[in-house]
């Protein structure tokens, strides 16, 4: 007896009910398959239908297969990508016994040999003869090293969509480099600076009775060290020819502010922000405003510098310390923004995702009864700056209201400040910069005044930028603000930050 079986198209024998090989063991036979009823004789199927098929129906063989489709353009019909090559296993789900393209074009049906049954095209396919639509039975692209196709697998990989489709937000981009004093790498671009003399005038300024002020801020605040690593090598070249820690010296030798904006300088940006947020967070009632002023709106890098820096200097977790502070919604906040998943500052502005977003930040606001802060969090935490600028536009022409105001009207607290402060920061930085300069002088927060100042001096044209929006938000000069409020070594501090000397 002959065990092959039967060719494809081709009638099993009366009694055969063994699925063809590659078919799962213990599946089910497709229809059509197996003996007739007890003496009945078997019946073959009417021309133009497969064994099984019920009329109207597609046969199995032309069943699609329903993986990921990239969606067509407006006004066409729906595609389907290709069957299986022969000798690989078709895709899950898809028809059982469907036929093998062996001598087929790539991605089109291949005639049925003599005396089978002529199956018509799939649903979708183009006619015999006709070119195939744009799309149809492409070989998929390379796939990054990523995503690429795992080892055995056998059934073809789907393409992947174009920029922009189905949320696809296009190849990678480049991420935002971390700011100065936040890499070690970037010490491999900073000229080594000449301390001996600076050292030596810094020992004298605080050597025997009394202490010269007006010397360590003319040292500390000279243009060689206006990069973080060459302050960090003056710091450990005066440690080093002196035997002496520089930061106790200036504490054994100063008082008041000019010790706070003094050692907040020979810190450094990076581990000035982690003092911040050790002081801010381990005390009696937590420091809100310096929490966001050290979190909000920074780069992936420079999240990921911080929290390292603070685990290894403090022996806590990060996380853990702003759990136990602050309330639920500003930690679900936070915990985001740890996560260091916000979009890089090269990433795209697609219109398709702004519309999306804005969509859901109505949802979780207006949409409902009591917002929902983990959404709006979200999409805040997740976007950049213009992305962030972009929502608000579109809210406002979307639905003729300013996302500000929403926020106003939905959160109250520490919530609300975070999220209007993300979102005026996207908006207009150096009007926002301007305007915590000013709340902190006026309201006379002198520690506060000097954190943000020093966070401004490492970046000095974000520092232009702030003096120029102050003067033309409040119509007079920082400068000559700061000379209005304060007097003697702090105020001559105050100007040297702001580079007015």
């Amino acid at each position: 007896m002959n065990s092959q079986p039967p060719y494809y198209g081709q009638q099993p024998p009366q009694g055969y009910g063994a699925p063809p090989p590659g078919a799962p063991p213990g599946g089910p036979a497709p229809s059509g398959y197996g003996p007739p009823p007890a003496g009945a004789p078997y019946q073959y199927p009417p021309p133009g239908q497969a064994p099984g098929q019920v009329p109207g129906q597609i046969p199995p063989q032309q069943q699609p297969y329903y993986g990921y489709q990239q969606p067509p353009p407006p006004g066409q019909p729906e595609q389907y990508p290709p069957s299986a090559p022969y000798g690989q296993q078709p895709p899950q789900n898809a028809a059982y016994g469907q036929p093998p393209p062996q001598g087929a074009p790539y991605g089109q049906q291949p005639p049925p040999p003599p005396g089978q049954y002529n199956a018509q095209p799939p649903y979708g396919a183009p006619p015999p003869g006709a070119p195939p639509p744009a799309g149809y039975g492409a070989p998929p692209p390379q796939a990054p090293p990523d995503r690429a196709q795992p080892q055995g697998q056998q059934w073809q990989q789907q393409p992947y969509p174009p920029p922009g489709a189905l949320g696809y937000s296009g190849p990678p981009v480049p991420p935002t480099p971390a700011s100065q004093g936040y890499d070690p790498a970037q010490k491999a671009w900073v000229q080594p600076v000449n301390t001996s003399s600076d050292a030596e005038a810094l020992r004298r300024a605080m050597k025997g009775m009394g202490c010269d002020e007006k010397a360590l801020i003319r040292v500390l605040t000279s243009p060689q060290y206006a990069n973080p690593w060459a302050m960090q090598q003056l710091v450990q070249d005066y440690n080093s020819r002196f035997i002496r820690n520089l930061a106790d010296d200036i504490k054994s030798e100063t008082r008041g502010d000019v010790e706070t904006a003094l050692l907040a300088l020979i810190r450094g940006p990076l581990n000035q922000d982690v003092y911040l947020l050790d002081k801010a967070l381990n005390r009696l009632g937590t420091d809100e405003d310096t929490l966001m002023d050290v979190l909000l709106g920074r780069s992936n890098a420079d999240v990921r510098a911080i929290v390292a820096e603070y685990n290894r200097t403090t022996r806590r977790d990060l996380l853990t310390d702003i759990k136990e502070d602050v309330d639920d919604s500003l930690f679900r906040l936070c915990s985001m923004v740890l996560a260091a998943t916000r979009a890089e500052d090269a990433a795209p502005v697609l219109a398709h995702e702004i519309d999306t977003k804005v969509t859901e930040l109505q949802r979780a606001t207006e949409g409902m009864i009591g917002a929902n802060a983990i959404a709006v969090a979200q999409v805040f935490a997740s976007s950049n700056a213009a992305q962030i600028n972009a929502m608000v536009e579109a809210y406002q022409h979307k639905y003729h209201r300013s996302l500000e105001s929403v926020i106003e009207k939905e959160f109250r607290g520490d919530m609300e400040d975070a999220l209007l402060r993300m979102l005026m920061a996207a908006k207009n930085r150096p009007n926002a910069d301007a305007l915590r300069l000013r709340e902190a002088l006026m309201k006379r927060k002198d520690k506060l005044l000097v954190s943000r100042l020093v966070s401004l001096y490492w970046d000095s044209p974000r520092l232009s930028a702030a003096k120029d929006a102050y003067k033309k938000r409040y119509g007079s000069p920082l400068v000559n603000d700061v000379k209005d409020v304060f007097r003697g070594d702090f105020e001559a501090v105050i100007l040297a930050l702001l580079r007015e000397k």
